[in-house]
């Protein structure tokens, strides 16, 4: 009987995982050394092929580099980090190809004595009910996490030491 149950318990709660979601990612910000950080977004492939074709419709992919080049694009037009209303460069990017896809950026350079960062996730808004968890690793400080969705038009400003 307990095997019957336990069976059933792992059943249902298997039903409710979400394994890349496509209306789910996450962005990972990391103080690196000397006022670099590095930037990486997660999310399902499908969820990122969605945005490219809606935002280059007119002149749609048709091999796996021109994705990923558009995908850069799109990224590095729609997604912010504003420093003392200055927008910051995203630097070069790399994007790994998968079920779930990741896009980095590693040279991205904050001034000297940032206290705040504001970040807007504007790459994956169009998608409904879309969520993004924002991780920002500082070194030697705790891990901060955010929820970004239409609800807060997916910004948060946030101190960092």
């Amino acid at each position: 009987m307990k095997k019957i149950i336990l069976f059933f318990s792992v059943l249902w709660f298997s039903l409710g995982a979400q394994s890349h979601g496509f209306d789910y990612s996450v962005i990972t910000l990391t103080e690196q050394d000397n006022n670099r950080w590095s930037l990486q977004i997660k999310s399902s492939l499908d969820a990122f092929r969605k945005e490219v074709k809606q935002h280059f419709s007119e002149s749609p992919y048709t091999t796996p580099e021109q994705f990923s080049e558009q995908l850069l694009e799109h990224i590095t037009s729609t997604l912010k980090i504003v420093v003392k209303d200055k927008n910051i460069s995203l630097g070069e990017g790399t994007v790994s190809l998968g079920h779930e896809t990741s896009v980095f950026f590693k040279e991205i350079t904050m001034p000297v004595k940032t206290t705040k960062i504001q970040l807007i996730n504007g790459s994956l808004k169009d998608i409904y009910r879309h969520t993004t968890k924002l991780l920002v690793v500082e070194k030697n400080s705790e891990t901060k996490s955010f929820i970004l969705s239409k609800s807060n038009n997916f910004t948060v400003i946030f101190p960092i030491k």
